[in-house]
């Protein structure tokens, strides 16, 4: 890269983006302006546990569990863990609008329509991006596989007010995209995909949506991401490297995914997750403080019969992060549980609750 920048997205060190010139949220604040500086200032001072705002800063809408790949690492891969895992209804269209409108009336600056999910098997996400967008929200992300990203998709989700769309790819070959990637159409029709959206966004002289790829880190893949970074990196605003994370604590299940380097490291003597300081995560309609797919013991309440300013300021959430910020995730079987699937050689394993 002409000059590479790495910023940690969490705490836990799961996501490391690079981009070919400046920071994103520095580019994103050049393009957008003092109302995006300032809620990133809000964000840092989150991240770091500084503060607790009024309202979460970002709602992250897992909306669904459908996807037209099925991904040996992820839980849409294995239907019956879905089916334990996650209960309740779809989000439908008033369902969002309740949601994006409880935000708009707190200030909430951002948020995704997206989850363990291909977003762009909603007919009219278009329609749902704008809506957020005309409530006041400046911050807009969606992740997506590439795969239904037609000429005519992009057509309808250029103009929507997205300000970052991340193609999750994991691969540089066809051979190891077919395998990381089950039930995928040929990685070459993903990149025409992502090309077509490039020359458009360049035809129309559009700043945004800044565009990235993705690389879930894996055994699998792990051989290939140089290649992978060189490819993409004139091409791209920003090119995300995923630490691999189980999304169940079955951990026989997923344990020859990991990559090498992961398990050799160290074990950690301290973790203190920024979720619950950032965020609710709603899916379904129910709400949670965190995107732990297994999470079922730290439900905060549901859309039809709590909102998400209570839940926000729940007995519950204020334990969360009560937690965490004095370094005891481990008293939560959940939190300890993902910490230890985030970092398999973990020695804090043998503390009990």
């Amino acid at each position: 890269m002409k000059k590479d920048s790495k910023k940690l997205y969490t705490t836990d060190g799961k996501v490391q983006t690079l981009t070919n010139d400046i920071d994103v949220n520095q580019k994103l604040s050049k393009i957008l302006g003092k109302k995006f500086s300032d809620y990133r200032k809000i964000w840092d001072k989150a991240n770091n546990m500084e503060i607790v705002t009024d309202f979460p800063l970002f709602l992250h809408l897992d909306m669904n569990q459908e996807c037209n790949y099925k991904c040996p690492h992820c839980i849409i891969g294995h239907p019956e863990e879905v089916a334990e895992n996650y209960f309740g209804d779809y989000l439908n269209f008033k369902d969002f609008k309740k949601i994006i409108d409880e935000g708009a009336e707190h200030g909430c600056p951002s948020m995704e329509p997206q989850g363990n999910n291909e977003p762009f098997l909603i007919k009219n996400l278009h329609e749902y991006i704008s809506y957020a967008n005309k409530k006041g929200f400046i911050d807009i992300m969606l992740n997506n596989n590439g795969s239904a990203l037609t000429k005519k998709r992009a057509e309808q989700i250029i103009d929507t007010g997205l300000t970052r769309l991340r193609f999750s790819l994991d691969a540089f070959t066809q051979e190891t995209y077919s395998k990381v990637r089950v039930g995928s159409i040929p990685l070459e029709r993903v990149i025409r995909n992502i090309d077509n959206f490039l020359e458009l966004r360049e035809k129309k002289n559009y700043k945004l949506p800044l565009v990235g790829v993705s690389f879930c880190k894996m055994k699998q893949n792990e051989h290939e991401l140089d290649d992978f970074i060189k490819f993409w990196t004139n091409k791209v605003d920003m090119i995300s490297i995923q630490r691999f994370v189980p999304p169940t604590p079955n951990v026989k299940k997923y344990e020859k995914y990991y990559a090498s380097d992961t398990l050799k490291e160290d074990p950690i003597t301290e973790f203190k997750c920024v979720q619950p300081f950032q965020r609710v995560v709603i899916k379904n309609k129910s709400i949670a403080p965190c995107c732990v797919s297994f999470n079922k013991n730290l439900i905060l309440g549901n859309i039809d019969t709590t909102s998400i300013y209570d839940a926000w300021h729940s007995p519950k959430m204020n334990n969360i992060r009560k937690l965490h910020k004095e370094g005891k995730f481990y008293l939560d079987k959940t939190c300890k549980d993902c910490v230890d699937l985030i970092y398999p050689n973990n020695q804090i394993n043998n503390l009990s609750l």
